[in-house]
């Protein structure tokens, strides 16, 4: 059998965490999140309470288009939604989470000028996840 090709996967999204509840972040932002849910609710996973609350926006993006592009539809996004972000990040998290996924012959991320002025005036937080998949069994 022959293994699939190795592909860059990259995307980016928005990350806020804090002590209220994903639908007070949903109702001040006026965004419905991607994925969300809040201290105490049980996690499908391993069907444990979470631990804290958790609300997230995708760029709606294709992992296949470059993280850059991830991010500068999440910016376009977000701009509008400045004056609800600034009251968010006196108690919460606000992260621009950006992951990627490439062949083990390396890769880099460059931010403009523009994007980082940007995701200050934000006040966004940049977490950056890389890995290198050497094989079809990392399980991506």
């Amino acid at each position: 059998m022959t293994s699939p090709p190795l592909t860059t996967r990259e995307y980016a999204y928005l990350h806020i965490t804090g002590p209220s509840t994903h639908e007070e972040v949903t109702a001040l932002l006026g965004v419905k999140p991607s994925d969300a849910w809040n201290v105490g609710d049980a996690n499908p996973r391993n069907g444990k309470p979470r631990q804290r609350m958790s609300w997230s926006m995708s760029s709606g993006l294709d992992d296949t288009r470059p993280l850059a592009e991830h991010i500068g539809a999440l910016l376009l996004r977000l701009k509008i939604k400045a004056p609800a972000l600034q009251q968010l990040w006196v108690e919460h998290d606000i992260t621009l989470q950006c992951v990627g996924y490439f062949p083990p012959s390396g890769h880099g991320m460059h931010f403009d000028r523009e994007q980082i002025r940007q995701a200050a005036q934000l006040g966004l937080a940049l977490d950056l996840d890389f890995y290198y998949v050497d094989d079809h069994g990392h399980g991506i």
